[in-house]
């Protein structure tokens, strides 16, 4: 708990952990939507938003594994 308290009263871990992911992927989401809301339809472009978030980011597993 006393780690966690101090990473809360950082405002740059704040920023790099909680506020930047939060607003990428509100902003990734806000650009696929609707792009693929004329495609596929509301309830299919919900789930397949966040497949193309993890798919986007995927460069990340490779490199982990590479080194």
């Amino acid at each position: 708990p006393r780690l966690w308290a101090l990473c809360l009263a950082d405002v740059r871990w704040l920023r790099n952990q909680v506020v930047a992911p939060l607003t990428e992927e509100l902003v990734f989401r806000g650009c696929m939507v609707p792009v693929l809301l004329p495609c596929t339809g509301a309830a299919r472009a919900l789930l397949a938003g966040p497949l193309f978030f993890g798919l986007a980011h995927f460069h990340h597993v490779i490199e982990q594994l590479r080194f």
